[in-house]
């Protein structure tokens, strides 16, 4: 218990200590058995105008449509119900699911090498948000970016970039405490976490990151960095990441699930994203992106959050 403790209480590593240990050039190959799930970075496509003379002859012949068998014809596509926005709440007051403190200080980045290229994309039939690879089969994310109805489904897209996307696959097992959905009215954001099992062992390729339990002694402290698909840049297509950023645990948030306010610059699709800083053995996530209020941004953590990214690599290893 005792060296639990110590290792809660180390600090992170500050900005040029991260720099001189984490620096590394490339080595060796990408294993032979992991190389087939890397997908190439897709190349530059060529341009080929056409002549743009309005007084030009053009061929109006029709070009023909191609109807598979093999997925059926309908008149008319079947609808969907609206989606309702969750709903969260902290001490009873609602939250809207993000705000951008001036300076904006996100980045768009396109670097698959380590930590950086186990951001993830996570795609559901509720919308979309930010993730990160926290296991061989396992990302983190916000229980809010899950579509939690019976028929629910998604991929994760390993590190999109525009056009271009390192890895798709398929989300087979999701692992939570609560399920934030549109009309939980109860909840408390410091329970907005979950962990996702993907089909591919993702993690054996682009590596992961840790989880720790915060500890307030880390508070108003400029630890921090947060990477995600925020909507307001790139289109939620790009990731972006922020650095020096502080996280502040309030004084009346007890238990094992806990919340922190920060001024990062977050906005939907930040969502799920981790807020993480380095250790001397790499780095580690404290928490993930969550909500908005007037004047701060929130995240959710907490031991709960470890525990439960331990119980799911444990079940589904």
């Amino acid at each position: 218990m005792a060296s639990k403790d110590k290792a809660n209480e180390e600090s992170p590593l500050s900005a040029s200590e991260v720099a001189e240990r984490f620096d590394k050039n490339p080595k060796g190959k990408i294993p032979k058995d992991l190389q087939s799930m890397l997908l190439p970075e897709l190349k530059p496509y060529k341009h080929k105008g056409l002549d743009a003379e309005r007084d030009a002859q053009a061929d109006a012949t029709p070009t023909a449509p191609m109807i598979p068998r093999w997925f059926g014809v309908s008149a008319l596509p079947c609808r969907e119900k609206p989606l309702k926005p969750p709903r969260v709440l902290l001490n009873g007051k609602d939250l809207r699911p993000l705000t951008v403190f001036n300076p904006e200080d996100r980045r768009i980045y396109n670097d698959i090498s380590y930590p950086w290229g186990t951001i993830c994309k996570v795609l559901t039939s509720s919308g979309t948000g930010s993730g990160v690879i926290v296991g061989p089969r396992h990302v983190l994310t916000a229980s809010h970016v899950v579509d939690w109805s019976s028929n629910g489904a998604g991929t994760v897209e390993v590190h999109r970039s525009g056009g271009s996307v390192r890895a798709v696959t398929a989300i087979t097992r999701v692992w939570f405490y609560t399920k934030v959905t549109g009309s939980v009215s109860w909840f408390e954001l410091d329970e907005d976490y979950a962990v996702l099992v993907t089909a591919d062992r993702i993690g054996d390729l682009f590596g992961w990151m840790g989880t720790r339990t915060y500890n307030s002694s880390w508070d108003d402290e400029p630890y921090w960095f947060n990477i995600g698909y925020p909507g307001s840049i790139g289109s939620a297509l790009r990731p972006t990441f922020q650095r020096d950023k502080k996280l502040n645990e309030p004084w009346y948030d007890l238990g094992p699930a806990r919340s922190m306010e920060t001024h990062a610059d977050l906005t939907p699709g930040n969502s799920g994203g981790p807020m993480f800083a380095f250790w001397s053995d790499g780095p580690y996530v404290v928490a993930v992106v969550s909500a908005e209020d007037t004047d701060e941004n929130w995240c959710a953590g907490g031991s709960w959050l470890t525990n439960l990214v331990r119980h799911a690599r444990d079940q589904d290893a």
